[in-house]
């Protein structure tokens, strides 16, 4: 693909202006099971989205066939588009913006084969032998990815990177008593000579084994820790409060409510492209627009929203650099990136034994139907473990957490410090509430 041909020739046939984005995905994983390597896939996705404006109306097509004999095609097919769109509001691309780019630190060591399959072989041996109620290595992977990014527009907009990650995968089985649990584990790795397959087995394994023996609880209100995972989970669902594009169409409860207080003063949240403590960083968003730090929450006040380039337009705002999206053939959107609670200063620990009885929840489950976005209220299934004098006392399942997001992010009592990004880019710390509502037996 000529891109400047194709940009060209746009321009020709009445285009103000026109946009090729183009990603690279390659993939390379490898699974183990029974001793020995199971399956071998690699894979190459290349994939081309081009934008285009005529007579302020946006028109766009994800293509499969980027030959240059395609072009004239391709580009009468987007200007008729265009003129068949008859909304009021227009459309615009990025113009080019100086930025100061930060660079990845942290650069991921290519593993040889050979040593792939010896850690494999290694996790597998170390979990059978940690336990005899670990009966089964259901799944065992390693995976070695490349994502490239690259947005060319006719005003002049060249952007391109380039992110790598690494990463070892696991699922187990346990059993006890003919009760049979599974838990899993991803794990990213800079540099496999280095990884500690003893801590990353420990880990996995005691995930799955405390699973075993859970009881139900009693219903009622109870002093509760949402473990970092949950808290996440539950966090990642209702990041799009903070949505310019949602907030202006009053989908967010969030509308009207910039400068006041919406959550406890031990809430700040912070949405940073450029964190280089995440796995994943961007200068640019999707559009070419420059990516910056933003304070969503400060002390519990609603300080600045998210914004791609038409939300902006719709407030009268500047875009944040927020215009994200989920795959090349998909639609620019507002999405967070790098988005986190901040920490605060005592572990896990501290706050169980601070809350000295209690329950501590540590997976979510029905976040596809359990949540209603608009009110923000919730009711979940949950697990996790009970504490008493401040320990851990017994596993616990089969219950549900209710409440308003809301109301609860008002109710925190203490925020910890286990901040962990892995390959994540939405996450948080633990967080104690006061109290939540439990229904069990």
């Amino acid at each position: 693909m000529n891109k400047n041909k194709w940009i060209e020739y746009a321009l020709s046939q009445g285009m103000e202006s026109v946009e090729i984005y183009q990603s690279l995905s390659t993939q390379k994983e490898i699974t183990w099971f029974s001793g020995q390597m199971d399956t071998f896939v690699s894979s190459h996705v290349l994939g081309t989205m081009i934008r285009g404006i005529v007579d302020g109306n946006m028109a766009s097509m994800a293509l499969e066939d980027t030959d240059d004999d395609k072009m004239e095609e391709v580009i009468s097919s987007l200007i008729k588009q265009a003129k068949t769109v008859t909304t009021k509001e227009k459309d615009s691309l990025r113009k080019p913006e100086k930025t100061e780019e930060v660079v990845k630190e942290k650069e991921f060591v290519k593993p040889s084969m050979d040593q792939i399959k010896q850690t494999l072989e290694l996790i597998e041996k170390k979990c059978l032998a940690y336990d005899p109620r670990v009966i089964q290595v259901s799944y065992l992977s390693f995976e070695e990815a490349t994502g490239t990014r690259e947005i060319t527009n006719s005003y002049g907009v060249q952007v391109y990177d380039e992110d790598k990650m690494n990463a070892v995968g696991c699922s187990v089985a346990v059993s006890q008593n003919d009760e049979i649990k599974d838990d899993a584990l991803v794990k990213v790795v800079y540099d496999l000579e280095k990884f500690d397959v003893d801590a990353y087995v420990k880990e996995l394994c005691d995930k799955a084994l405390s699973k075993l023996n859970a009881t139900s609880l009693k219903s009622g209100s109870y002093p509760v820790i949402f473990e970092k995972d949950a808290m996440t989970s539950l966090f990642a669902s209702f990041v799009g409060l903070f949505s310019g594009d949602l907030i202006f169409k009053g989908i967010s409860p969030l509308k009207g409510k910039e400068n006041t207080k919406i959550f406890s003063d031990k809430i700040t949240i912070i949405d940073n492209p450029r964190n280089l403590e995440a796995l994943t960083i961007a200068n640019y968003d999707d559009e070419g627009c420059p990516t910056k730090e933003k304070v969503l929450v400060d002390k519990g006040v609603f300080s600045s929203m998210l914004h791609d380039t038409k939300s902006a337009l719709r407030m009268h705002a500047e875009s944040t650099g927020n215009g994200f999206k989920s795959g090349y053939a998909s639609n620019v959107g507002v999405s967070p990136m790098n988005c986190y609670i901040q920490p605060g200063d005592k572990s896990l620990d501290e706050l169980c034994q601070d809350m000295q009885e209690g329950l501590v929840i540590t997976e979510l489950a029905g976040l596809h139907a359990g949540i209603d976005f608009v009110t923000t209220n919730f009711s979940l299934q949950c697990s996790g473990y009970y504490v008493k004098n401040g320990k851990r006392d017994h596993s616990v399942s089969l219950i549900t957490v209710a409440g308003n997001f809301l109301e609860m992010m008002n109710d925190v009592k203490a925020v910890a410090n286990d901040l962990e990004w892995e390959y994540k880019q939405i996450v948080t710390p633990s967080i104690a509430f006061n109290e939540c509502a439990i229904s069990g037996e």
